[in-house]
């Protein structure tokens, strides 16, 4: 990487957000083999850093860390200095690797656990110093030019027709000229031109070079006339190599294959749930075989067939993977009855019997491997081993490989030793961390949380009170109207004490039937959140406001500008009487998966609202609990509505 004089910046992510203006780093500045520098900084303080350091390196475990998606990660990559690269020290010709084990290997002391994000930017900025680590190529050698009008043509009064004849020719000779500077330096391009009388409506230039290649030959324009548009192409295999590669290379998968004219997949997680549901007419062996590579690790591939394809067998067999077929052939009534109660858990939709049987088998594979996971689990909680600080889908794989649990434990048990052998305590390692705010904000949504399912809790012992309470008298009812229509006669039916107890009887059993179904509703609410609470500690979780209808917006209190709402039931003639304190409190809008596309689009385009689908996670009135990614997603859409207004 060059000599010790250079300046190398070591980055991790400390606190993140949906803009890149939330984000806060560790930053770590190593020149002449010291470290100079070790900072908590901004977004914006760290490109300002960079341009007056202007470091050969910035070095790094995860390149997404620095934006968080892909928008924000072209945002920041676009104002880094031009002759600094980025280099991700984990990355090798092995592949991906835990950082803390490249240290090592490079000879640097790092403590056991988790690395702090501050001792995280010391290690690669070290590890980058060393000539450690693979340069990202972040953009291919492809550059998008767009050439199109830079007014609507509309302004021309009773010349319109002339004035857009003037606009297109003026689009069509900037055009020309693009094509004879690229021509005169032999430059490869590709030209898609959108022509309309008199001239050239747009044009778009696929252009083969770097953005350096064409310094002096295109530059950007945005004249009332003609704008001109250069936007570098990012490298199609980044995100398949480095951003995604973590997941990739971690994930094991089940994997259920319905094979036949239209062959239908499911791949499951270890933990049971669906990365990816399809079907397609068509697909073959090899098509499945890549699409399922690309996901991660095959462990298990099952079918519902107790005497498994040959298709199945040869996608097992490419992927070096073990074939579950069940004992004896699915019905369609068991498949259906798992399916839907799963598809209802996980909020999924499954769109048809194909992908339906390939569910249905994968679930039948995982719920064969569920017993084994558990059971290990349990037994390293027993051992005062954390099963959360593990990397429990590595061992679980082992079980599928077909290793007791037994064995399973003792091979984890030797590697914590040899990990613990290479254990040096630092002053870093004793450093806690001020908890940041958003920590301090989930910890509050965690209590709230828990709070809330302690009432549920006392509800729920208030309402088997009541049901065995309920269940008492019923049984000494009932006993008392067999003991009754025992000793008298059809005739005596008729006694009003009897018809009197009978009513009691049938007004005890209706309110058990809906203290049954009430409490089973608390229950299911109980053990649904108790579930999420880890993930909501994560952050992967997020808790929102809720209300069942865009008319119930005006009676939220305390609104917050900025603020998520989650609304159940959305209609456009409702969005368009609150659009005013929407845009006054800049509102953000998620919606239910099911909401139609067309009113989304339309309150996106038309209102200017910015809402977006997901799914609520916990079913609890006023409360949604819906992914962070939706949040994401809702923030890019938020964007293109600032675009629009």
């Amino acid at each position: 990487m060059g000599s010790d004089e250079r300046t190398y910046f070591g980055v991790d992510v400390v606190r993140q957000g949906p803009k890149l203006g939330d984000y806060v780093y560790s930053v770590a500045i190593v020149r002449e083999g010291r470290i100079v520098k070790v900072d908590e900084v901004p977004a914006a303080r760290l490109i300002r850093l960079l341009w007056e350091f202007r470091p050969v390196v910035l070095a790094l475990d995860n390149i997404l860390e620095l934006g968080g998606n892909v928008r924000n990660l072209l945002k920041f990559l676009k104002l880094l200095p031009p002759d600094t690269r980025i280099v991700q020290v984990n990355v090798g010709e092995e592949g991906l690797r835990d950082v803390r084990a490249v240290a090592r290997q490079a000879g640097l002391e790092v403590p056991h656990g988790k690395l702090s994000p501050r001792l995280t930017a010391i290690v690669v900025a070290s590890l980058a110093s060393k000539g450690v680590g693979e340069e990202v190529e972040v953009f291919s050698r492809k550059v998008k030019v767009y050439v199109h009008r830079g007014r609507s043509g509309r302004a021309g009064g009773t010349s319109e027709a002339r004035f857009r004849r003037n606009l297109r020719a003026a689009v069509a000779q900037v055009v020309r000229k693009i094509e004879e500077s690229l021509r005169s330096s032999s430059i490869d391009y590709d030209l898609t031109i959108r022509r309309s009388r008199g001239g050239v409506d747009s044009a778009v230039f696929t252009v083969y070079s770097d953005l350096g290649g064409l310094r002096g030959l295109v530059r950007k324009a945005s004249g009332h006339d003609v704008v001109v548009r250069v936007r570098p192409v990012l490298n199609p295999q980044l995100l398949k190599r480095v951003v995604l590669s973590r997941s990739a290379a971690q994930r094991y998968l089940i994997v259920g294959i319905d094979p036949g004219v239209e062959t239908g997949v499911a791949v499951l997680d270890l933990n049971g749930d669906v990365v990816l549901l399809k079907s397609g007419r068509g697909l073959d062996r090899e098509d499945v075989i890549s699409i399922i590579r690309d996901l991660g690790k095959c462990l298990v591939v099952a079918t519902d067939k107790c005497q498994p394809p040959d298709f199945v067998k040869k996608v097992a067999a490419a992927l070096g993977a073990r074939v579950y077929s069940p004992e004896r052939d699915l019905e369609v009534s068991e498949k259906e009855s798992a399916v839907s109660r799963y598809a209802e858990e996980h909020g999924v939709e499954v769109k048809n019997t194909h992908v339906r049987d390939a569910l249905a088998a994968a679930l039948g594979a995982y719920r064969h491997l569920e017993s084994k996971a558990r059971e290990l689990e349990e037994r390293l909680a027993e051992m005062g081993l954390d099963p959360l600080a593990t990397d429990l889908g590595k061992y679980k794989a082992r079980l599928v490989e077909g290793l007791t649990i037994a064995e399973v434990i003792e091979e984890l048990i030797e590697e914590s030793l040899s990990e613990a052998g290479s254990y040096s305590q630092s002053s870093d390692s004793l450093h806690v961390p001020r908890p940041t705010e958003a920590e301090e904000l989930l910890k509050n949504r965690v209590k709230k949380l828990e709070s809330y399912v302690s009432s549920l809790e006392a509800e729920k012992r208030e309402l088997l009170a009541k049901v065995r309470s309920l269940e008492e008298e019923l049984a000494k009812l009932s006993r008392m109207v067999e003991s009754r229509l025992s000793s008298i006669s059809q005739g005596l039916l008729k006694d009003r004490k009897v018809y009197e107890l009978t009513q009691r009887l049938l007004n005890a059993i209706r309110d058990l039937d809906n203290y049954r179904y009430e409490y089973s509703k608390l229950r299911e609410s109980y053990y649904r959140l108790a579930e999420l609470l880890p993930e909501v500690a994560l952050g992967k979780i997020s808790v929102l406001r809720k209300v069942p209808s865009v008319s119930a917006l005006p009676r939220l209190e305390s609104l917050v500008y900025g603020e998520v709402v989650y609304v159940e039931r959305v209609e456009l003639e409702e969005l368009g009487k609150v659009l005013e304190l929407v845009q006054r409190n800049d509102l953000r809008i998620l919606v239910p998966e099911s909401t139609p596309d067309e009113l989304v689009e339309k309150a996106v385009e038309e209102l200017t609202i910015p809402i977006a689908k997901a799914v609520d996670r916990g079913g609890v009135e006023g409360v949604a609990l819906v992914e962070s990614a939706a949040l994401s997603r809702l923030s890019e859409v938020a964007g293109r509505v600032t675009e629009i207004r």
